[in-house]
């Protein structure tokens, strides 16, 4: 069965960067780090934050990013840390991937506008080196510094004016910590944005918040993150639940993150498998691999386990995320092209 997880080909979503380092990168990039500057007193502490099977706390993640945020200071260390993410959602059956991260600017090492080179130029190095995987990029805006939001806006429409990386810029993601910073000061900004045809993922209801989860399942992403206080058992109200049943907006659910952060009881309990019941669809995905010790195949496996799901339903649940993706329509028929020839060549794994 895990076979079948690694081998199915994959799409995900919801991968930060900065969170889905691994340990072996980490330490890669802590003795870059030294090298270039050897007088910097560095972190002691650069491998995964918490171990497979461990719980956690929601606060955990932002911990770690600033120990990797200080290690990721220079267009160098971006490089490195795109390449190797990129070549193990590759290695994991990833066959398409949409990366996300915040610009970011360090005084006399990095602008922001390098800082997104960095990760681009990785994206276009993957396909050169011909790797089965296809990438993709979407700009974050932190909801703590959404004094940066136009910015961040200009530095999109900068990339998708530009030909050689207008292909790969596919869209804007609001995310960061959801206690802090109030986003709906940006939904009108967000409103013309998408009639210019900008795509909007935006982190969601990952803790209680009535009035800003109501508003934005009155805008409509076009995808959420995480979703999670929605339905009344999971802290959401029975109002939250039954607009998002109307609107049935795409959920990116990444289960281990929420149950390692203690936002979900457990795997069965978790939200993925209440909206795949009620026809809302999911998408299954990581969130931060390196901090929770995870992989997109591993997801898989658990949810079919948790859930009762079958190979021919993680097949469906895997083509269909396609949909929702941020790729073009002849993109995502050539990959639904992909996806049916691998069925067709393995239809031994769907007796």
């Amino acid at each position: 069965m895990n076979n079948f997880f690694q081998l199915l080909p994959k799409v995900e979503l919801h991968a930060h960067l900065n969170g889905s380092i691994s340990p072996n990168t980490m330490t890669n990039l802590l003795e870059l780090h030294r090298k270039k500057w050897p007088e910097e007193t560095m972190p002691q502490d650069c491998d995964t934050l918490i171990e497979k099977g461990k719980s956690g706390t929601f606060d955990d993640p932002f911990r770690m990013f600033a120990i990797i945020h200080s290690i990721t200071d220079n267009p160098e260390a971006v490089r490195m840390a795109a390449r190797e993410v990129i070549k193990e959602f590759d290695t994991d059956g990833v066959r398409y991937l949409e990366l996300r991260s915040t610009p970011r600017e360090v005084e006399g090492r990095m602008t922001k506008t390098e800082y997104c080179e960095s990760i681009l130029e990785e994206i276009l190095a993957a396909k050169r080196q011909e790797m089965k995987i296809r990438v993709k990029f979407l700009l974050a805006v932190d909801r703590r510094k959404l004094d940066c939001f136009e910015e961040t806006v200009e530095l999109l429409k900068h990339f998708k004016a530009n030909p050689k990386y207008k292909n790969l810029v596919v869209g804007l993601d609001i995310s960061g910590d959801p206690r802090m910073g109030d986003i709906m000061s940006v939904l009108d900004r967000l409103r013309e944005l998408r009639a210019e045809g900008i795509k909007v993922a935006v982190h969601l209801a990952e803790v209680f918040n009535a009035q800003e989860t109501e508003a934005f399942l009155k805008f409509v992403p076009d995808r959420i993150g995480h979703g999670t206080c929605i339905h009344p058992s999971l802290g959401g109200s029975q109002e939250l639940w039954e607009h998002l049943q109307q609107v049935k907006c795409p959920v990116e659910v990444c289960l281990t993150s929420n149950v390692t952060c203690q936002t979900v009881p457990s795997y069965k309990e978790h939200q993925a498998g209440l909206y795949h019941k009620h026809g809302i669809p999911v998408v299954l995905c990581t969130d931060d691999k390196g901090v929770f010790s995870c992989s997109l195949s591993g997801e898989y496996s658990i949810a079919a386990v948790s859930f009762g799901w079958t190979n021919k339903d993680m097949f469906n649940l895997s083509i269909n995320a396609l949909e929702h993706s941020f790729m073009d329509s002849v993109e995502k028929e050539e990959m639904r092209k992909l996806w049916q020839d691998w069925k067709v060549e393995n239809k031994q794994l769907f007796v």
